[in-house]
């Protein structure tokens, strides 16, 4: 019973995830319908919103995470093995991407697509909703998906258990909502095994985190400036 129950929290988890995720889409697809009083009421709601779930997930994962762990810091080493899963990652996507040309004919992945298909909203839309949009990517969504789909996984269902079963099952989980086609999930899962694997590294989360934001916030600057 407790595993099953266990299970439905990481369900709920990665279900607030996408729903962090989603937030500042609907509000940019939908700007043009609101005053501007609103939104701004909704923008600050969403940044209110953001910090809650921020603030109580980290601090949930605080309680599981060990004294030893809660002392290590990112030292010049641990960053530069970080940017080598980077690079890891970027040739894994730039792979993907070129098999999923040959495979469907679509330039880059469906997620990637919808991603880059926002910038219509940019240039005559409100500022705080894109900038929203733009940290989200960069910055927040990395933190939320490395707690909802590593870490907790690993506090509530693997710990103590197998790594090999852990990895595999939270790498299949990532790449499920990320990916439309059989090319676009194997290039998640591969991007998804090698944040596992930083994550495991030394058992730090941070390190994972730091890893996904440095895989995604150079895409979500350049998709800031495009709106100038």
């Amino acid at each position: 019973m407790k595993i099953f129950l266990n299970s439905l929290k990481v369900l709920g988890l990665i279900f607030l995830s996408l729903i962090c995720n989603m937030a500042p889409i609907f509000l940019l697809s939908r700007q043009d319908s609101f005053s501007q009083p609103v939104q701004w009421l909704l923008g600050l709601l969403y940044i209110v919103f953001i910090a809650c779930v921020l603030y109580a997930l980290w601090t949930f994962h605080k309680k599981h995470e060990s004294d030893a762990i809660k002392q290590q810091t990112i030292r010049g080493a641990d960053l530069g093995i970080a940017l080598l899963f980077w690079l890891g990652m970027r040739i894994i996507a730039v792979v993907g991407t070129v098999a999923n040309q040959l495979y469907s004919g679509q330039e880059t992945t469906a997620n990637d697509a919808a991603l880059q298909s926002l910038t219509s909203f940019f240039a005559d839309g409100f500022f705080l909703y894109t900038f929203l949009y733009v940290f989200l990517i960069g910055i927040i969504a990395p933190i939320i998906e490395e707690l909802a789909y590593r870490a907790f996984p690993e506090h509530l269902l693997f710990k103590g258990r197998s790594r090999l079963l852990a990895g595999f099952v939270t790498t299949i989980v990532f790449a499920l909502p990320h990916s439309t086609n059989i090319i676009e999930f194997f290039t998640y899962a591969g991007i998804g095994a090698l944040l596992y694997l930083a994550y495991q590294r030394r058992g730090n989360i941070r390190d994972s985190i730091l890893v996904h934001i440095l895989n995604n916030l150079p895409s979500a600057i350049f998709l800031f400036f495009m709106r100038f």
